[in-house]
């Protein structure tokens, strides 16, 4: 059979571009495809990464680019997978071009949709005075009043990085409290309130929050929020479920040690198939699903 490529990758954020730069290493050829919606695309920085601590997030990308230029069996198609279909030893994938390519393997590596509350300003903020990860966000907004949005036991695994940032915190439940009585216990004895009533919007100037407005209270001013994500998550393309990968119970594909998915030749990679999410180890994890699939492209080219 014919492949026009040995890989097929789909997404060209951290993940499916540290998985093209293990492929291209190694002289293997492989097909990003990039529809540019990248997760991080509201932020104005991405932090947390050796060497290129602060950078813009499309600034980053620009870099792995230039990077992966020397290696020429890498190629990229700038749109969508429309589809991904067994067929031979490989798979067909129709692009949003309309044109039809075989690849030996695909690397599902385009991430995750964030779910926002359905309130005005919301979406606005998000990225900006709104964030998911302390560790992303978290050094910028230090010593300042913060809010965190979740409730159950969830929201007491994020509780101890969002209070030790905060010189005041709120919780904000968006409705009746799912909490043991341990856990509110512990809300009091360290002084932190809670708020069950329903948020409605935000009052804010630019990028710069200025308060949580709710139902039947009076706002809150809060100077930043961190909102626990809502399980299971949205990924962003179906293909993998159509292809028939399993997934867990928070939505993510199930993976081996190095991105395998429950399919043969299909692995994914980065937020599609971790909780931790972070553009390093997004890039991590797509390094460790190329170099998987070069050993497996390369172990079945020695039993030709």
């Amino acid at each position: 059979m014919k492949f026009d490529y040995e890989v097929l990758i789909i997404g060209g954020g951290p993940a499916g571009l540290s998985a093209a730069l293990a492929l291209g290493r190694m002289s293997r050829t492989a097909l990003v495809c990039d529809d540019s919606r990248p997760r991080n695309a509201a932020s104005s920085h991405l932090n947390n990464f050796p060497t290129r601590d602060g950078i813009h997030p499309a600034e980053w990308r620009k870099l792995v680019r230039k990077d992966l230029e020397k290696y020429n069996t890498i190629g990229f198609f700038e749109g969508s997978v429309i589809s991904v279909e067994k067929s031979g030893s490989g798979f067909a994938a129709k692009l949003s071009s309309d044109k039809l390519l075989h690849f030996k393997k695909v690397i599902l590596a385009y991430g995750v949709e964030d779910k926002y509350l359905q309130v005005p300003g919301y979406k606005e903020l998000w990225g900006k005075s709104i964030f998911h990860c302390p560790y992303c966000h978290g050094f910028e907004v230090r010593g300042t009043k913060l809010g965190l949005i979740g409730n159950g036991d969830t929201l007491f695994y994020m509780l101890p990085l969002i209070y030790d940032l905060a010189s005041d915190l709120v919780v904000f439940t968006n409705g009746k409290a799912e909490f043991k009585d341990e856990q509110k216990a512990l809300l009091e004895r360290k002084k932190i309130r809670f708020i069950e009533d329903k948020i409605t919007g935000f009052d804010y100037e630019g990028e710069k929050l200025k308060s949580v407005l709710f139902e039947n209270i009076e706002s809150v001013k809060r100077d930043g929020l961190y909102a626990l994500p809502t399980f299971p998550f949205n990924l962003k393309s179906k293909i993998g479920e159509v292809l028939g990968c399993e997934k867990d119970q928070f939505g993510f594909y199930k993976v081996g040690e190095r991105g395998k998915t429950s399919v043969e030749g299909v692995y994914a990679c980065g937020d599609n198939s971790n909780g931790a999410h972070s553009v390093l180890l997004a890039a991590a994890s797509g390094g460790m699903a190329g170099a998987g699939v070069v050993h497996e492209l390369l172990s079945e080219k020695l039993l030709e």
